[in-house]
């Protein structure tokens, strides 16, 4: 062993064409090496233990332009690469995202892959601050792929922060249909939908030519808003203007902005002339808005559709989080806390005015005890646990995998005006912003 050598920071097994690619043959790869030793004094390789087709020659001078510091980066960041792939909490996000701040220190150009890996797991987990962190990188990057920016835009928008994603949109250097569509699902998702339309012409002005996915927002944009006329064109001008075959998707688009808006012969005309044969959500979104004496007909034509699969209750999400599924721990401390604020909140409302909508209750059960079970629905308990966990003025971000019932909107309605907050439920339709005791759906949803 050369004297004053140290080993390189190598993977068990590494392919060789990613420190040297220019020096190997076609026909000696792959190629793998580990043992790697360099001299401290100056950099140089000194001795290679390699072991496959290529000689130890050609293998030196394939790594003698490289520096020590410049391997053991290179590897350091392609076990990042890996490493990133399997970010399972808060802890791991935050540590992964000290190594990119280290490297960035060194001066060592971080890869765009790791930029999204680490926001895709920031949008995963729900952590806004820490993908703000992110950005904080990004601009600081001499390297600003397109990529990265399309991610940000997509992570403020499903952490309910559009005026973020749309300061990313506008300040980006180039954009492409994907930053287009990000930004319009974005807004439409937040209940924006006038802000989608005004989007859409802005991208049509820039050349940007709408697909499927793009009209598929336009037009549940329109249904939001009951914009029959404006739907109506867009619908027409899919395959007219730009080219794009009305999925079923767009269908029960229109049909749903039809119905809503009382035109159901034209939902039933349209319907009828559809060229392929009408999906079963089709008729049942036609069905939904129909008179009695055409629910039997379209039921009739309706062919039986699979019940949908249900998904973990968030109810169950907020047990855990509140420490009471968890074997062999404690309870969480701020658990009777919380309940007790939800119980608090409950009267408070009820002097606001609030009437407690028992019809969202199925359970066989007296008036009480529906009254009851309204006031520990998941996203009051979480309402709660949020005002006791951080300072007033604050922000609360609530998600649930299941629509919001008519009681909790109302409710949720009257709790943001009397502690005087924002309070953003991602339901498993759309986003809900409330504030002052109204809300950007506008009660439709």
């Amino acid at each position: 062993m050369v004297q004053g050598a140290t080993t390189a920071s190598f993977m068990e097994l590494c392919p060789l064409h990613k420190v040297g690619s220019s020096h190997l043959y076609a026909s000696d790869q792959p190629f793998f090496c580990k043992n790697m030793k360099v001299d401290k004094s100056n950099g140089a390789l000194k001795k290679l233990f390699a072991f496959g087709g290529l000689a130890q020659k050609r293998v030196s001078v394939a790594f003698s332009k490289l520096s020590r510091q410049e391997i053991s980066d290179t590897l350091e960041l392609d076990r990042m690469s890996l490493d990133l792939d399997k970010l399972h909490n808060e802890d791991e996000v935050n540590e992964a995202l000290e190594r990119i701040i280290d490297s960035e220190r060194q001066g060592v150009q971080v890869d765009p892959k790791n930029i999204v890996s680490i926001l895709q797991a920031c949008v995963d987990l729900k952590l806004l601050e820490t993908g703000k962190r992110v950005h904080e990188i990004v601009m600081r990057s001499p390297s600003r792929h397109i990529n990265i920016f399309n991610k940000l835009i997509e992570l403020y928008c499903k952490l309910s922060s559009t005026k973020d994603a749309l300061r990313v949109f506008e300040e980006m250097p180039e954009r492409n249909l994907d930053s287009w569509n990000k930004m319009l699902v974005g807004f439409v998702e937040n209940g924006q939908e006038k802000e989608v339309l005004g989007i859409f012409s802005e991208m049509k002005r820039n050349g940007f030519q709408p697909d499927e996915f793009t009209f598929n927002v336009i037009l549940r944009a329109c249904g939001s808003l009951g914009a029959v006329e404006e739907g109506m064109t867009y619908f027409e001008s899919m395959s007219k203007d730009f080219g794009v075959t009305p999925s079923m998707e767009h269908y029960v688009s229109i049909v749903d902005l039809l119905g809503k808006s009382g035109k159901i012969r034209d939902a039933k005309e349209l319907v009828s002339k559809m060229p392929t044969k009408p999906s079963a959500l089709v008729w049942k979104t036609l069905r939904k808005y129909s008179p009695t004496g055409l629910k039997e007909v379209l039921a009739e034509l309706d062919p039986p559709d699979s019940a949908p699969s249900l998904k973990l209750s968030n109810r169950k999400r907020l047990k855990n989080s509140l420490g009471q599924n968890r074997k062999g721990s404690n309870s969480n401390p701020k658990k009777t806390e919380a309940y007790e604020r939800a119980r608090s909140l409950n009267e408070e409302m009820k002097n606001a005015g609030y009437v407690p909508d028992t019809r969202y209750v199925l359970q066989d059960i007296d008036q009480e005890a529906k009254e009851k079970a309204l006031m520990y629905h998941s996203e009051r308990l979480a309402i709660a646990y949020g005002l006791i966990s951080t300072p007033p003025g604050t922000t609360l971000r609530i998600m649930k995998n299941l629509r919001i019932c008519g009681d909790c909107h109302n409710a949720v309605k009257i709790i943001s005006k009397i502690v005087d907050r924002e309070i953003i439920v991602r339901d498993n339709k759309r986003f809900h912003h409330f504030k002052d005791g109204k809300c950007s759906c506008k009660d439709y949803w």
